[in-house]
């Protein structure tokens, strides 16, 4: 990996990649999960999450049978003996993994107190650190930021050299639009992308929620799975009292008398549309992972790790 001291600027700065988020501790991090996940792949739990094809492997498939023009090297002939058919040896072999990075850039994931970590900010780091350790594994990584709809996949990119290719595109994203996570899968779906693991992050504050997303990704080949991002500081109000909440993505205005009743209530329906959110994932076979941005950052990555579904 190029180095990390010399390869970032400030926000903004000259390379063109956030220094507050993608400083040289930063790069020395993920370069850290990076290994631990190499590791995890040397004790054969990566191979579980290679794609097969049918080719030129060592493992043996399948049989098909023979047609004018095939090569006779690759006939099954102790099947031919016993039976008379003449069938063909067919073969698996891996094939790079494609990850995909739905990212949501509502404007609801840059809320937050003044000079403190955004649930947007961390999405960025959490994508970068993933993305590092896919591209380490060889495998194609895409950004499809998702706003108001639309998550146009990126060109994908292959090999740790690209590291820096997607620091600069994640510096250059800012929050806007509304929440769409329904039609901006579907978006993506347009495009055709080739098969692979999709990872949605976001605070999932949709009010049309998930809808039929997950369904679609896994009817179209694609292996879903959802990093729920949340900051559990909003269950903890000190100040009570008449208040009006305005909704960042539309501008509507509610009234309301602010209590713990009222915080315990909108815990109870968060914690709703998690189970709603883990109750779709289930019925595809997805994962669905719950992260708090008060969890150190290698501990997020970590628990992706570990649930399973990332690597093994």
């Amino acid at each position: 990996m190029a180095d990390p001291a010399t390869s970032t600027s400030g926000k903004g700065g000259v390379s063109g990649i956030r220094e507050d988020l993608f400083d040289a501790t930063f790069l020395r991090r993920i370069e850290h999960l990076a290994l631990l996940a190499r590791r995890m792949a040397s004790s054969g739990q990566r191979a579980a999450r290679r794609s097969k094809k049918i080719g030129g492997g060592i493992e043996f498939a399948d049989h098909r049978d023979y047609a004018p023009g095939d090569d006779l090297r690759h006939l099954d002939w102790k099947v031919y003996g016993r039976t008379e058919r003449m069938l063909l040896r067919q073969y698996e072999e891996e094939e790079d993994l494609s990850v995909y990075f739905l990212l949501d850039r509502s404007p609801s994931m840059a809320m937050a107190p003044p000079g403190e970590l955004s649930l947007f900010d961390r999405a960025l780091q959490i994508t970068a650190a993933l993305g590092y350790i896919a591209l380490s594994n060889l495998d194609r990584v895409a950004l499809a930021p998702m706003t108001d709809g639309k998550a146009r996949p990126e060109r994908p990119v292959r090999g740790r050299a690209q590291l820096f290719r997607i620091l600069r595109v994640l510096s250059s994203l800012e929050p806007g639009g509304q929440t769409a996570i329904r039609d901006s899968i579907r978006d993506f779906c347009r495009y055709k992308p080739r098969r692979g693991l999709v990872v949605l992050i976001s605070d999932l504050y949709d009010p049309d929620g998930l809808g039929d997303g997950l369904r679609e990704l896994a009817a179209r080949g694609y292996e879903p799975m959802v990093v729920q991002l949340c900051d559990e500081r909003i269950f903890q109000a000190s100040v009570f009292g008449d208040l009006t909440l305005v909704d960042v993505e539309t501008g509507e205005r509610q009234e309301i008398w602010l209590t713990p009743e009222v915080v315990a209530t909108y815990r109870e329906v968060w914690d709703e549309l998690s189970a709603q959110v883990e109750s779709a994932a289930r019925e595809v076979g997805a994962r669905a992972l719950r992260v708090d941005l008060a969890l150190p950052f290698d501990e997020v990555v970590m628990k992706v790790f570990r649930s399973g579904g990332f690597l093994g």
